[in-house]
């Protein structure tokens, strides 16, 4: 007979705790003697028993048919033949290592950095360019529909000038694909062109205006045209639904999930991957198409620069604020300029001229 182990027992009748002890009768039983003198026995097969794996410092719990309970004073004694003890004496121990829990949390915080880094963004790639045409019209038509009456107006511009502009893109830049173009009066979104899944390119009357030749709204739309190619508002959007699904299984928030989704193909930042990708696309298409790229820099440099005015403007109409809320202000947008996705206007100037300095070169 084995040795017999200390346990505390409560016999399903009274909630009395009684002092026990548990010994093995067999390869598929075990005795139980409880009460002062360990007067009263029971007997019990494994197949009765239901094992509460222990957790941190809790030790491993047995429920019994007959609503009994064995509760253990340390870790399951090696003669005890349940048949899933050794998994849960492994989690047991591992759940009461320092070392072992520093390690999971080290690796459960490195799973979820690459999964976000790394693992949303290449699923979202891969479906972006898996995803049926009638998928993607249904999700551009919606997000179509979302700036439409929720973002913008309907342009002033006179049509001629559309006419002109539309006509300047097919013959230059649509190159076999040509986009649907849509010109609408900025409002919310400002000087902005929006690329949209359904083949559908948004650009505003401010946009146009800031322009000072049809080179620059050119330039725009090449770039816009590099979204379409690369579908980034898709993998976009597809990215930030991924991230929202890890949020839920953190949360259990699933509120406005799929009908989001339009809007985070419209409202998300892209990349400093995307920018970069839609700026050499359409570097690459002026360069082909005989257009100086440095137009398209003229207009980067001239949307930093009206962006820097806008800025001081609405700071210099800013009630005075106290020294702390002036500091927190400046801490808040160093924090933003920092995590911006988009590469810095600059950087972006930097990159036109690099090119055009290369293919000078060439030539």
């Amino acid at each position: 007979m084995s040795q017999a182990v200390d346990i505390t027992f409560y016999d399903g009748i009274v909630s009395k705790p009684y002092p026990a002890q548990i010994s093995a009768q067999s390869e598929s039983e075990v005795l139980i003697r409880y009460g002062e003198q360990l007067e009263l026995q029971r007997h019990y097969q494994y197949t009765d028993m239901k094992l509460i794996g222990a957790l941190g410092q809790l030790h491993p719990v047995i429920e019994l048919s007959d609503d009994a309970r064995i509760e253990f004073h340390s870790a399951l004694p090696e003669w005890f033949n349940y048949a899933t003890k050794k998994v849960q004496h492994s989690i047991w121990k591992f759940e009461r290592s320092p070392a072992l829990i520093l390690f999971s949390v080290v690796f459960v915080i490195t799973f979820a950095i690459s999964l976000v880094k790394w693992g949303v963004p290449a699923t979202s790639h891969y479906l972006a360019f898996q995803l049926p045409e009638n998928t993607l019209k249904k999700l551009g038509d919606e997000a179509e529909n979302y700036v439409l009456n929720n973002w913008t107006a309907p342009s002033q511009l006179a049509q001629t000038q559309k006419d002109q502009i539309t006509k300047q893109y097919l013959n230059t830049i649509a190159e076999n694909r040509p986009a649907k173009l849509v010109f609408r009066q900025g409002n919310q979104l400002g000087a902005n062109a929006v690329a949209l899944p359904n083949n559908t390119i948004i650009i505003t009357d401010e946009l146009i205006k800031m322009a000072h030749t049809n080179q620059e709204i050119l330039g725009v739309l090449a770039h816009e045209q590099g979204h379409l190619v690369y579908r980034h508002s898709l993998q976009q959007g597809l990215t930030s639904l991924g991230l929202s699904v890890l949020y839920i299984a953190m949360t259990g928030d699933s509120s406005d999930l799929f009908t989001s989704l339009p809007a985070a193909m419209i409202g998300a930042n892209y990349s400093r991957k995307f920018e970069s990708e839609a700026d050499l696309y359409a570097l690459q298409l002026m360069d082909r198409k005989h257009i100086e790229v440095s137009h398209f820099a003229n207009f980067l440099q001239r949307l930093s620069d009206t962006t820097e005015e806008g800025i001081d403007k609405k700071n210099q109409s800013t009630p005075p604020t106290s020294q702390e809320e002036s500091s927190t202000n400046k801490l808040s947008t160093a924090v933003l300029d920092t995590l911006s996705s988009h590469p810095a206007t600059e950087e972006r100037i930097r990159m036109v001229h690099d090119f055009e300095k290369k293919q000078h070169a060439k030539d």
